[in-house]
């Protein structure tokens, strides 16, 4: 008798929300009311709107009735769709893009594998930073690339990494699985959610268009119906799911909830084999996931998938050329999705030292219109663009603003990092390059928009006076980076401009980030640490700009690095070996300027770290940056860029 029993109580434990087993839903047993246990909503939830949700007993989670059955049947629909899209072309132009949330290790289509590396070159751990600003491990860094200006770091350090064997991966870096797909959260939340994407996100980006993305709102959560159901509705779900995550990801409380809608969209890949303006924003969606998150697809991967699939439509060209029968939305938006490709495009390109995916040259496209989305309709352009010098600035005056700077970027990636520009021996040229560019940052900074009047909380910086400055200093930086490492006739003042240039960034980051709702981001850490490390090389190679700092000036800009940098340590482990290799760079150059001011002749040469703990120290942090998957290769693509005696020799009353 007892062991026929058993086996009846196991299945009854065992059951799913899915199962047939009659169970009250969560909100009748709330509000006691009677509950009908149809699938996928009982009466009750039907009728108030409610996403109808029934306790597992196993493991205590909420999930809608059937949530199994309809996830197995919409794969199985996805797998069945799958079969009759298997053509090698396209395969080729359309792949599939990543669902898991471990972007390093269950990603074949977008990820390498990690390879061993030592753990005695600087230059290379600071190269990882550029990999996390593409969430995988580059095959190239150019010369614009933190992993080049890192050289210029290394003589300080040299004798702090000593050779260690690697040590094996941490706990952290097993495998994770993959967060399970959720249902639309409620339209409360689900507003908020999208509110918060289109008053911080979209101003930068304006790649979507809201009205449209409002109506697959109201068409969506109208319909009363689960994913099982939604065939029709595919595009529509996926863009949902997508902003949904992306607003997840900045809305304080709700970042739980990030990954979770960020798989459900998945479910929902149609749009991706698309040959059309859908498919380019499908794309940038998954962009907007991986700049705000910690994890997700390449951003150069995906910039460079969005900005081909442009330039194959013609986006690149004028609206005058061939879209004459397009309607005016069509052609806002190509306009609109084009612009946003290249400008990711560009950043990263800078970011990483690599080629751009279209030079300025080839592009004849015009800017997008200034005006507000509800404005423009397949009808007509209902309402006069705005121009610089009339009306109130909007969303999108910014973003052409934006615009304007990326194409500066370009400029500057063409004139001073280009495998040409590196080559061309007329130093005069390079230098008339750089003034003309430097004119244009002015001029860019002289003409910004007025700041953007913010409805709900402030969860992203752009647009505010503050984001302007921040990228013209990092502009500056940029711009004057390669004269700081391989011309020796630069000017002083530029050192002590671009000293100044890197404090600010220091500073104002501690600003926007400490205390305040704004998330940061791998870029954030990316600007931060290239600022500092600029800071002290400034200090370090130029003597006029060791003496403009004072040491109050000095400790108030490196502190304000180390809090920012710890902070996003402490959100994101795999940072931490940047905030301590700072803190020991920062330390050992104040040190230094202690001993110019009391010793004004040359110190005896000695070595950087000679504690026996901190020498250790160091070496389980860069240990810790290998064990991220650091390629030693990568030091071989910048031989020679600077002397191996480095810069900092010979500069007198400096040495240690």
């Amino acid at each position: 008798m007892a062991s026929s029993v058993a086996p009846r109580q196991i299945l009854r434990r065992r059951r799913t929300p899915g199962s047939r087993a009659a169970r009250a839903c969560v909100h009748c047993k709330e509000k006691k009311l009677k509950c009908d246990d149809k699938a996928p909503s009982c009466a009750n939830c039907h009728r108030f709107r409610l996403t109808c949700l029934v306790e597992d007993p196993e493991d205590k989670k909420l999930r809608p009735r059937k949530y199994l059955e309809t996830l197995e049947e919409r794969l199985a629909s996805l797998e069945k769709q799958k079969t009759q899209h298997t053509s090698d072309a396209s395969t080729a132009s359309k792949p599939a893009l990543p669902t898991s949330a471990d972007s390093s290790r269950s990603l074949p289509v977008f990820f390498s594998e990690s390879e061993e590396s030592s753990v005695s070159n600087l230059p290379a751990r600071v190269g990882y930073l550029d990999f996390k600003a593409t969430q995988i491990e580059p095959q190239y860094l150019g010369s614009s690339s933190s992993f080049a200006f890192a050289h210029l770091i290394n003589p300080s350090l040299r004798e702090a990494l000593i050779q260690k064997p690697p040590t094996p991966l941490r706990a952290a870096e097993k495998a994770e699985s993959a967060p399970l797909p959720c249902l639309l959260p409620e339209y409360q939340i689900a507003t908020t959610l999208s509110n918060a994407y289109f008053e911080n996100i979209h101003p930068q980006y304006p790649f979507l268009h809201e009205p449209t993305f409002r109506h697959h709102e109201e068409q969506v959560f109208s319909s009363f119906t689960y994913p099982g159901d939604l065939g029709t509705l595919s595009i529509p779900l996926f863009f949902l799911n997508m902003v949904y995550a992306v607003g997840a990801c900045i809305v304080p409380g709700y970042q739980h909830l990030a990954e979770q809608l960020y798989s459900s969209a998945q479910l929902y890949p149609e749009v991706l084999l698309l040959d059309n303006l859908e498919a380019i924003q499908a794309i940038l969606c998954y962009a907007m996931y991986s700049l705000r998150s910690s994890k997700g697809p390449s951003l150069w991967k995906l910039s460079g998938l969005a900005l081909r699939q442009c330039i194959e439509l013609g986006y690149h060209r004028s609206s005058k050329r061939g879209h004459l029968k397009k309607d005016p939305l069509h052609v806002e938006l190509s306009k609109r999705v084009f612009w946003v490709s290249q400008g990711i495009d560009v950043s990263y390109a800078l970011r990483l030292g690599r080629p751009l995916g279209i030079q300025l040259n080839e592009i004849d496209a015009e800017l997008p219109l200034d005006i507000d989305d509800f404005m423009i309709s397949a009808s007509g352009i209902h309402g006069v663009p705005r121009t610089w010098s009339d009306g109130i600035p909007a969303n999108m005056s910014n973003s052409i603003h934006v615009i304007r700077l990326r194409k500066i970027w370009a400029r500057i990636h063409t004139s001073v990092y280009s495998a040409a520009a590196l080559e061309d021996a007329n130093e005069q040229n390079r230098r008339a390059s750089v003034i003309h560019l430097r004119a244009d940052l002015e001029h860019w900074r002289a003409t910004a928009p007025e700041p953007l009047p913010r409805r709900g909380k402030t969860l992203s910086i752009f647009s505010t006076k503050a984001w302007y400055e921040l990228n013209y200093s990092g502009s500056i930086l940029n711009l004057y980076r390669s004269q700081l490492a391989q011309d020796k006739n630069t000017p002083s003042e530029i050192f002590v401009d671009c000293m100044n240039a890197a404090s600010f960034v220091c500073r104002e980051y501690r600003r926007q980030y400490i205390g305040t709702s704004v998330k940061h981001t791998w870029s954030t850490l990316h600007c931060l640490f290239l600022a500092g490390l600029t800071y002290l090389h400034c200090l370090w190679t130029s003597p006029a700009a060791c003496q403009s700092v004072q040491h109050q000036e000095f400790s108030k800009t490196c502190t304000d690095c180390t809090m920012v940098l710890v902070v996003i340590a402490e959100a994101w482990e795999g940072a931490a070996p940047y905030r301590d290799i700072f803190e020991v760079l920062a330390s050992h150059t104040m040190s230094m300027m202690i001993s110019r001011s009391l010793l004004p002749q040359p110190l005896p040469q000695t070595h950087i770290l000679a504690d026996t703990s901190e020498r250790e120290a160091v070496s389980r942090w860069i240990s810790d940056m290998d064990d991220m998957g650091m390629l030693n290769v990568f030091d071989d693509l910048l031989t020679g860029f600077i002397d191996d005696s480095g810069p900092y020799n010979g500069i007198t009353g400096m040495e240690l």
